[in-house]
């Protein structure tokens, strides 16, 4: 009787109990969702099929902004500043300045503003280092240059800067490295007020009709693919739109995969004072590489890498003494004591 009783009050307990228990999970799976934000993963195309993928690069080329990737330095003309035989002349006088940190020191005219800089060596590697002071300690201007050949990939720049004297004179200096082993042939180009106004308007033509990429700071890394085609390229450096702020970088020109065969260390004091170079590139295969070294806040600029002169479109090479190849003056002794070379040997020029 007692064992019947306890029976029938355990089986009133099992359905309180069982109120008690987990739910039983479902085994049905959620379908996999194919938009995100109301936007198609993917564009709406397969992931793994290589025709649509070409096809959604392509519309992404064709959908972003000029001054932003893709960039590659390509043309289908050399530019129109490579036929001017006083752009960047190979066939200034040079001087020959011996390695082991040897130097010349180069006092610019006063009212100058402009200076052309033709580095080269003889086939052996090219390592030097341009220096603009505007006083005793305020330096405005650097590069430091270190290429594997010299004379197939010589250095040609153009530096703008303030034609004042307030601080005191302003003072080109180039000087080599520490190894005797390297010497550098110099020529150096000073504009007139006049030259340097036409250079500045060629100048601002190509920076307006160029696609433009913009670098903040902080290492940030640009990586510029060259076409096999471009015998050499102009680069152009300029932040007035972007702060106004000095800047200082690392170009790298590389041929393969991690082979640098020319490294500069760019460094300009004024943002309103714009850049212009010419590298070349012989040969297929390479690529640019821009490594920003200032600030994050800092090191806000732009620049631009077009081609400038092309394999089947190069200005014919002239053996003729480059125009006005004596610096500021147009005539030799003009300007006392430069002379024809600008430097302080004067009448030293070196001969091939």
């Amino acid at each position: 009787m007692v064992g019947r009783a306890i029976s029938l009050a355990l089986c009133a307990l099992l359905p309180a109990a069982s109120a008690f228990a987990p739910a039983a999970q479902t085994s049905v799976r959620p379908e996999p969702e194919t938009a995100l934000f109301d936007h198609p993963i993917n564009g709406g195309l397969p992931t793994f099929n290589p025709p649509s993928r070409d096809r959604a690069q392509s519309e992404y080329l064709d959908q972003t902004p000029k001054n932003q990737f893709a960039y590659v330095c390509t043309g289908n003309e050399s530019s129109e500043l490579s036929y001017d035989p006083a752009a960047f002349p190979k066939n200034l006088p040079l001087q020959l300045i011996q390695g082991g940190n040897s130097r010349l020191t180069y006092k610019l005219p006063q009212g100058a503003d402009r200076a052309q800089i033709f580095i080269q060596s003889n086939g052996r590697p090219l390592k030097a280092r341009v220096e603009l002071w505007l006083g005793p300690i305020r330096r405005v201007h650097f590069m430091d240059i270190s290429c594997m050949n010299g004379s197939e990939t010589p250095y040609r720049g153009c530096i703008k800067f303030k034609n004042t004297d307030s601080a005191g004179p302003q003072t080109l200096e180039i000087s080599t490295s520490d190894d005797s082993a390297f010497p550098a042939l110099v020529g150096v180009d000073v504009m007139t007020p006049e030259r340097s106004k036409e250079r500045q308007a060629v100048f601002d033509g190509i920076w307006k009709s160029s696609a433009k990429l913009y670098s903040q700071g902080d290492k940030t890394i640009r990586s510029i693919p060259i076409a096999d085609h471009v015998k050499s390229v102009q680069l152009l450096v300029w932040s007035k739109d972007v702060g106004k702020k000095s800047f200082k970088a690392n170009v790298e020109f590389l041929q393969g995969p991690n082979c640098k065969r020319q490294y500069y260390e760019l460094q300009c004091g004024g943002g309103t004072q714009p850049y212009h170079a010419v590298f070349e590139v012989p040969g297929n295969g390479w690529t640019m590489r821009w490594t920003n070294t200032k600030t994050l806040h800092d090191g806000s600029h732009e620049f631009a890498v077009v081609p400038y002169e092309l394999e089947d479109d190069a200005p014919p090479e002239s053996d003729a003494m480059a125009p006005f190849y004596n610096g500021y003056a147009e005539r030799s002794g003009e300007f006392d004591p430069y002379g024809d070379s600008l430097g302080p040997h004067g009448k030293r020029i070196y001969q091939n």
